[in-house]
C-alpha cells in the first residue's frame, strides 16, 4: 500500500513538472500582431509590461505594452 502511494505521488509530481515546463515555453511566445498603445500580442505579459486588454489580438492573447 505504501508503494502505491509513493508511485502515485511520483506520477503526480512528474505531471505537474511537465506542465510547468510546457507552460514556460509558451510564456515567451510572441505573435507579431501589433495592438493598441504600441504593444505586442502575447499569451502572458512580462513583469515590466502591463496588460492593455485584447485590442486586436487573437483569441487567448492579450495586448502587452511596455511601461515607461
Amino acid at each position: 500500500m505504501e508503494r502505491v502511494h509513493r508511485l502515485l505521488l511520483l506520477v503526480l509530481l512528474l505531471v505537474l513538472l511537465t506542465g510547468e515546463v510546457l507552460s514556460a515555453t509558451e510564456d515567451a511566445e510572441v505573435q507579431y500582431w501589433t495592438c493598441g498603445y504600441r504593444g505586442l500580442c502575447r499569451r502572458f505579459c512580462y513583469a515590466q509590461e502591463y496588460i492593455v486588454g485584447h485590442h486586436g489580438c487573437p483569441r487567448r492573447y492579450r495586448c502587452c505594452a511596455m511601461r515607461f
